[in-house]
């Protein structure tokens, strides 16, 4: 199994995005337009904001959705496991409220993945699995949303047996753009239930299937099972950007389930049942 490259410049890049979707559910994209200096930026300005004391942080927490702002380190549990992720992250979609210098920033980084790129991408999965314009269905959602991420050196944590930064799930949305993290540790899994690293290409951006367009695509699309593994090294932390790119809340991704219900459903099961929308 492996996630192939793919400079968005070359002719046949189609080809190419494609063939490693269909065979694992991800691609790495190079060449994509996205300045570098912005991602380097976006990092630096998010683990600025993460270093604060908690209390200065927790002045983000939305109490009126549980799917919005800052979230603590350790609330997050995967669906299944059994410990939460050694992780705390931040939420954000047009409307809600961002720390002041990550503000333009982030701003800008989403813009420009959700109104430039995930469009190509997107247009370029069309027909597979389905007559649903993936591309038009997406443009716009509210439900878009996205995601700075931050592990902590594990050196200044006590972490239980079994911990680990993120464990194995499936994204929620149509597709991932995750913003080239600041170290490697992403891992896919196959069939047989063989791990396999992601490339870490600097300023790359991985795309990866999740499980509406699975749905959306009768299965042809797969949302393949992931995780962020440890460092060897305790001292390194990592940050990410994710854009998790969704349809709008009343597409139907099979019959009688729209978008805005599974996310729900989705949310309920990671958040609890105080999540409300």
């Amino acid at each position: 199994m492996e996630v192939k490259v793919c400079n968005l410049r070359d002719s046949d890049f189609n080809a190419k995005f494609i063939g490693s979707i269909l065979n694992t559910g991800f691609a790495v994209i190079t060449h994509h337009g996205i300045d570098k200096g912005l991602i380097k930026d976006t990092q630096d300005v998010w683990r600025h904001f993460f270093s604060q004391p908690k209390v200065i942080k927790e002045v983000f927490t939305n109490p009126h959705d549980g799917n919005q702002g800052y979230k603590g380190f350790g609330i997050e549990t995967g669906v299944g496991a059994t410990k939460p992720d050694l992780k705390e992250f931040y939420h954000w979609r047009p409307g809600g409220t961002l720390p002041s210098d990550a503000a333009a920033l982030t701003q800008k980084m989403f813009y420009l993945l959700e109104s430039h790129l995930a469009p190509q991408l997107l247009q370029a999965l069309d027909g597979l699995g389905s007559t649903m314009n993936y591309k038009e269905v997406c443009q716009g959602s509210n439900n878009t949303i996205i995601r700075a991420l931050y592990y902590p050196a594990l050196e200044t944590l006590n972490v239980e047996e079994g911990a680990v930064r993120s464990a194995a799930h499936e994204d929620i949305n149509f597709i991932t753009l995750l913003v080239a993290a600041t170290s490697a540790g992403l891992q896919v899994q196959d069939k047989q239930g063989k791990w396999h690293s992601v490339p870490h290409e600097e300023n790359s951006i991985v795309c990866n299937v999740g499980d509406m367009l699975q749905l959306a695509s009768n299965n042809v699309l797969k949302s393949t099972t992931h995780r962020v593994t440890n460092p060897a090294n305790s001292s390194s932390d990592r940050i990410s950007v994710p854009l998790f790119i969704h349809p709008h809340g009343d597409t139907i991704l099979v019959p009688g389930v729209t978008a805005q219900q599974f996310l729900n459903q989705r949310l309920s099961q990671i958040y609890g049942k105080e999540y409300a929308k």
